[in-house]
C-alpha cells in the first residue's frame, strides 16, 4: 500500500514513543490515549494526502479520503470504548491540587497557631498556664517569661490609673502589683480571647490562689473595664467595685474621678488641698514675779506649718522617715522626684 518504508518507520518510532510515555499508566488509560492519538494521526494523514496523493500507491484523493474515514471511525470508536474515567492530565492536575490543598491547609494552620503556639501547648483543656513575672509596667500590665520568650500580660476586665503620665493612684497601683507579682510565678487563666490587638496576653492572674484582678478592685486601685468578649467575671467584679466605692477607697476617694469611661484628671486638678492651719499655743498665765528676782518666760516655738516642710535632699527625707513622698503630700518637690512619676525618694 505504501510506496516508501519511511512512513512505516515513522509510525514505528511514534509507537515506541507512546510506549515510553504511557508505561506508567494502566492498560485502559494507555489504550485510550493511543486510540486518540491514532485518530489525530489519521486526520493529519488525510490532510497531507489532499496535497500529496502520491504518498499512497495508486493513490488519489478519493482513495485517501476513504481510507482515512474508515481508520478515523475505527480508532475513535476504540478511543470512546477505552477512554479512562479521568485523563492522565486531569489526574496529574488533581494530584497537584491535592498536594496544593494539603500545603495550603498546613500553611494556614501554621500561621493561625504560630502566635498562640506556646499557649496552645501549655494551656490544653484547662486554659491556664503558669509563668514567672520578670517585669511590671503598671498596675494592670506586666511581663512574663513563657517558653523561653518574654510576653506582656494585660489583666482582663480592670483598668488602673496610668503612671506615664502620672495619674492619681497610678503609682500606688503599680507599686501594689510589683510587690505582689515581681519575680513570682503566677497562674494565668484565659477567657474567650487569649490576646488583644497589640499582641498582649489577656488573662486573670492568680498568686497563691488569690486573683490579682480582684485584689486591685478591693483596694480601690482599679475600676471595672468591660471589653467583649472577655466578660465571664464581670458581675463578680462589679460587686467588688461597689464595696470599694461605698468605702471610698483609693480612686473612689476622689469625687467623679473614676467612671465607666476612664479617669478624669481635670476633676483632680480642680480639687484643692486645704492647708493645715498653724496652731498657735494659747498664752499661759505668767506668775507674779517676786520682788527679789524677775524671770522672763522662755519663748515657745511655734509649730512648723505643714506647707513649710522642706527637705534638702532624699537623704533628709529618709532621715525623717518620710520616704517615699507622693505628689501633693507635704515636703514633695519636683527636685526630689527625679523620674517625674509623682513619687519622690522611692
Amino acid at each position: 500500500m505504501f510506496r516508501s518504508k519511511k512512513l512505516l518507520i515513522s509510525i514505528g518510532i511514534i509507537a515506541l514513543l507512546e510506549i515510553a510515555i504511557f508505561t506508567g499508566m494502566s492498560l485502559r488509560e494507555a489504550l485510550g490515549m493511543n486510540f486518540l492519538l491514532a485518530s489525530l494521526a489519521v486526520i493529519i494523514f488525510w490532510f497531507v494526502g489532499m496535497f500529496k496523493p502520491t504518498i499512497v500507491r495508486r493513490g488519489n484523493r478519493k482513495t485517501i479520503t476513504k481510507y482515512s474515514a474508515v481508520m478515523f471511525i475505527i480508532f475513535f470508536i476504540l478511543f470512546v470504548i477505552a477512554i479512562p474515567k479521568a485523563s492522565p492530565l486531569e489526574q496529574a492536575t488533581n494530584k497537584t491540587d491535592d498536594h496544593t490543598e494539603v500545603l495550603d491547609t498546613y500553611v494556614l494552620k501554621s500561621e493561625t497557631t504560630q502566635k498562640n503556639a506556646e499557649l496552645a501547648s501549655l494551656s490544653m483543656n484547662a486554659k491556664t498556664i503558669e509563668a514567672k513575672v520578670t517585669a511590671v509596667t503598671d498596675g494592670d500590665t506586666f511581663t512574663v517569661k513563657l517558653d523561653g520568650k518574654f510576653e506582656k500580660v494585660r489583666l482582663i476586665l480592670i483598668d488602673t490609673p496610668e503612671t506615664k503620665p502620672v495619674q492619681p493612684f497610678g503609682p500606688e497601683a503599680s507599686a501594689f502589683t510589683t510587690k505582689l507579682l515581681m519575680d513570682n510565678t503566677v497562674r494565668l487563666e484565659f477567657d474567650v480571647s487569649e490576646r488583644d490587638q497589640y499582641g498582649r496576653i489577656l488573662a486573670y492572674a492568680y498568686v497563691d490562689d488569690k486573683m490579682v484582678n480582684e485584689l486591685l478592685l478591693e483596694k480601690g486601685l482599679a475600676r471595672v473595664a468591660v471589653f467583649q468578649p472577655n466578660v465571664k467575671n464581670v458581675d463578680q467584679f462589679r460587686s467588688i467595685q461597689k464595696k470599694a466605692q461605698a468605702a471610698k477607697l483609693g480612686i473612689w476617694s476622689l469625687k467623679d474621678y473614676a467612671s465607666d469611661k476612664g479617669y478624669d484628671d481635670t476633676v483632680v486638678a480642680k480639687a484643692t488641698i486645704q492647708p493645715t492651719p498653724t496652731v498657735k499655743p494659747s498664752p499661759k498665765p505668767t506668775a507674779t514675779p517676786k520682788p527679789t528676782a524677775t524671770k522672763k518666760p522662755k519663748p515657745k516655738a511655734t509649730p512648723q506649718s505643714v506647707q513649710d516642710i522642706y527637705y534638702k535632699n532624699c537623704s533628709a527625707v529618709r532621715a525623717a522617715g518620710a520616704a517615699p513622698i507622693y505628689a501633693g503630700e507635704p515636703g514633695y518637690s519636683r527636685k526630689l522626684d527625679r523620674e517625674g512619676d509623682g513619687v519622690a525618694c522611692e
